[in-house]
Parts: structure tokens; sequence; C-alpha cells
């Protein structure tokens, strides 16, 4: 993705509020960085450098997101599939994950490029439950980049504690149909053991979309739709360093 030089004229609402927020950011995450170098554990040493700074439980979870331990980011980088690299391939999508990103993205939320290399939204404060009313959008945007992907197969795998799930796979099922796209879409109350199994399968050789940290570890490949749309729409996420 290219660089993007913000102009003053630019600096105006959610993207001042960015530029802001990184500024703020940038110390206290070389600080943690650092210090997670010498093998001190993460959440302890967030903790650690945001009370020195007397950081907001909000940037708080930013750099909670954003960075991660030196022996995570390797293998997690080495796990990521190119946008273009799905075609005839059987996808499985995190349902929840990837539609909240894309819709947080689609609502000009602050995205993040974390140091594993996968794109994160920081909506933390609301609950999937709220997020999940209207992702419209969101969806037929993901649906319009599978279908010009062409996967072999896709599977939407939402979380069945969350309410209103079954109306949601019905309604991605009827939409799935509508674009053209072979699979399914169904709850689970087991879906991050269900994608861990079903992703890290040497046999079944799926594709997972997700930017699970969790996940991501347990999965052989990963797609990150919300990256992939971003460097389409030429959207450049926030950079901690």
């Amino acid at each position: 993705m290219r660089d993007v030089h913000v102009s003053s004229a630019d600096l105006s609402g959610p993207c001042l509020k960015d530029e802001l927020l990184k500024e703020k950011l940038l110390k206290p995450a070389r600080d943690i960085r650092s210090i997670l170098r010498w093998g001190y554990p993460k959440f302890a040493t967030i903790r650690f450098v945001a009370d020195h700074f007397q950081l907001s439980l909000e940037e708080r979870h930013i750099l909670t997101r954003v960075i991660m331990p030196p022996d995570r980011i390797v293998s997690r980088i080495n796990k990521k599939v190119e946008c273009t690299g799905i075609k005839d391939r059987d996808l499985l999508l995190d349902g929840y994950n990837v539609l909240l990103s894309v819709d947080s993205l689609l609502k000009k939320e602050s995205m993040w490029f974390c140091d594993d290399g996968y794109i994160r939204d920081t909506r933390y404060y609301f609950s999937k439950a709220k997020q999940a009313e209207d992702i419209e959008e969101a969806l037929n945007a993901v649906l319009k980049f599978l279908y010009e992907t062409d996967p072999k197969s896709v599977i939407f795998l939402l979380d069945a504690q969350i309410s209103r799930s079954g109306e949601l796979a019905g309604f991605i099922r009827h939409k799935m149909k509508e674009y053209g796209i072979s699979g399914e879409a169904r709850t689970s109350k087991i879906v991050d053991f269900e994608l861990k199994t079903e992703g890290g399968s040497s046999e079944k050789k799926i594709v997972l979309a997700t930017s699970d940290g969790i996940v991501i570890d347990s999965a052989l490949e990963v797609l990150d739709i919300p990256a992939c749309l971003m460097e389409k729409m030429g959207i450049e996420p926030i950079r901690l360093y």
C-alpha cells in the first residue's frame, strides 16, 4: 500500500483525531516493543507503560490490539494469503470478525496496521450484538470481493450466542445466492474451536478469513479481507511506527 501524506486541509474530523492519537501513542508503543524484546509478558508491559504515560482505557486497548510479542509476528505474517490467492480455494470466514471489521472500515472508523501484519479496528466499546444490527453494506462489500476473487466455496461461521445470528445466517445465504457464490452460512456454539480445527487441518487446506490472533495461531493460511478492501479503496491504515 502506498504511503499517504496528510496535508493541513485533510486534518479534520476523524482524520485529525487519528493523527493526534497516533502522535500520542508512538512513544509508548516504541517503549513497549523495546521491553517485549527482552521477553517480558505483553499485558503486564502494556499496563506498566500505559500507567507511566497515564493513558486512557481506549488508548490502552489500541496498544493491546496493535502491539504483538516478537515470537508471534513472523509466524502470523507468513500465514497471510494474497488477496488474489483464493481462486478455486475453500474459504472459511470468521463471520462477525470479518463483517464487523469491514463495517468499521465503511463507517470510517480507525483501522490499525498491527505488528503481525493484520488490519484491526478498535470499536471495543460496542457489543457485537449492537454492531451486528446494521451490517448489510459490509456484507455486500465482502460478497462483491468474494465474487471477484472466485473461491471454490465459502462458509460464513457465526457465533450462535449472539442474538439473531440465525436470522443473519439466513440473510447471508440469500445474498450468496444473489451473487452466485457457492457455500453456506451457519451458526455455531463453538466458533473458535471450529475455526481453529478447520483452519489448522493440513488435509482440508482451508483458507481462514479472520484477524483474531488466537485463531490465526492455529491456522495454516489466513486471508485479511479488510486489508484487501482497504488496498482496493486506496485507504491507508494507521501505523504506530
